[in-house]
């Protein structure tokens, strides 16, 4: 039996607040997928399917074994039909961990640098532009 845990949007006072809230988490989400996968970023943020899975490690009675023959299921349909979707999946359960992946850590340094000089260069554009207009 699977019962699914899904989100109680009735909490959200207004649909509104929901989906500032929900655009929010995506550009955040897609800012972390932007450097983790810098310099490997071959596909469409914009066509890509993010979904998560959590709860504590216990493989079969959480579903995360139904889970992932689901997701082999899904990939081999994406690629039958010769999709542009992505698919990139959250795992949130804890486990033992013996170091962290160097190269994700600078993927996300590069980012923050050229979002920060991305930034410093629109602002300096942006008042140069303003005063030539006035």
């Amino acid at each position: 039996v699977v019962t699914p845990n899904g989100l109680n949007i009735k909490k959200f006072s207004a649909m509104h607040e929901f989906q500032n809230l929900h655009s929010m988490y995506k550009a955040r989400i897609q800012e972390f997928i932007r450097g983790h996968f810098y310099g490997h970023l071959d596909f469409s943020l914009e066509k890509t399917l993010f979904f998560f899975i959590s709860g504590r490690y216990e493989f079969s009675n959480k579903g995360a074994d139904m889970f992932l023959e689901a997701l082999s299921r899904l990939n081999f349909l994406l690629r039958v039909h010769k999709t542009d979707v992505t698919v990139i999946v959250f795992f949130i359960m804890p486990a033992k961990t013996n170091n962290f992946n160097v190269e994700t850590l600078k993927g996300q340094a590069v980012r923050k640098q050229l979002w920060d000089t991305a930034q410093s260069v629109k602002e300096k554009f942006g008042k140069k532009l303003y005063n030539a207009l006035l």
